[in-house]
């Protein structure tokens, strides 16, 4: 059902494929260079696209989602959206390769994470959201640099709290997190609205936690055909800004 008008008094947004896409560019080079920006070891793996890449993004959510759906947090995770790509790329052509690849960019992740794309409709959004005087956290399942990385990318400014599961020590779809959330926003959980893109960490977890829920579809192509138990489903910072303008009773018109 619609988010009634005026009632989110604070919003939670995850952090990757909601505020930044996956850097497809730099993972297809580590993929084609191999640790340490070595040069590339065969002609397969020059041949990784940021193209192919791309195209499996949908398949490599899906596996994601599974992984978080069977409990296994999120390493599981991510591990399983990793292996998806890194098979897609065809640089690592065996299932040994293929692994010690995912475990290269796992043991790199924590220095250079890899969501680090922030469109700029993201930091207008952000920008206009903060202008208004709303409060906003970000609530993520990550390795416990969030913080650092989004000083890096410029957008660290705009949040009151930065809920980061690999210093919490839980993350998402846990409860406790949400609950935290809610905390720092100074607002009880069923007057905040979590913003992310996975299904099972995201939706589930923040819907159980009595929070209002929106999936964001616009990083993932045809992400927008799996289901979904959000409130609210949206597929761009246009449709997204007119869901947080009804919900938080604001006009959020994009400026020229």
């Amino acid at each position: 059902m619609p988010i009634p008008r005026g009632a989110v008094r604070g919003l939670s947004f995850d952090y990757g494929h909601v505020l930044a896409g996956l850097d497809l560019q730099e993972l297809s080079a580590r993929l084609r260079d191999g640790p340490g920006g070595a040069p590339p070891v065969s002609a397969l793996r020059a041949t990784v696209t940021e193209a192919a890449l791309r195209a499996a993004l949908s398949t490599a959510y899906r596996a994601h989602d599974a992984a978080i759906a069977d409990g296994l947090g999120h390493e599981g995770g991510w591990r399983a959206l990793m292996a998806t790509l890194v098979a897609a790329g065809g640089s690592h052509p065996d299932e040994a390769s293929r692994a010690a690849a995912v475990e290269a960019l796992w043991r790199a992740q924590p220095a250079r994470n890899l969501w680090r794309d922030v469109p700029n409709e993201a930091r207008a959004l952000l920008d206009d959201l903060g202008r208004a005087g709303v409060r906003m956290v970000i609530t993520s399942n990550s390795e416990g640099r969030v913080a650092a990385l989004l000083e890096e990318v410029g957008i660290a400014h705009h949040f009151v709290a930065i809920l980061d599961s690999g210093v919490l020590g839980f993350g998402k779809p846990d409860r406790r997190i949400f609950a935290r959330a809610a905390e720092a926003l100074g607002a009880p959980l069923d007057a905040i609205m979590h913003i992310g893109d996975s299904e099972a960490a995201d939706v589930l977890g923040a819907r159980a936690a009595g929070a209002f829920t929106v999936r964001f579809d616009g990083f993932v192509p045809g992400a927008d055909a799996r289901p979904t138990m959000a409130d609210v489903r949206v597929s761009s910072f246009t449709a997204l800004r007119e869901t947080l303008s009804v919900a938080l009773d604001l006009d959020l018109s994009a400026r020229s």
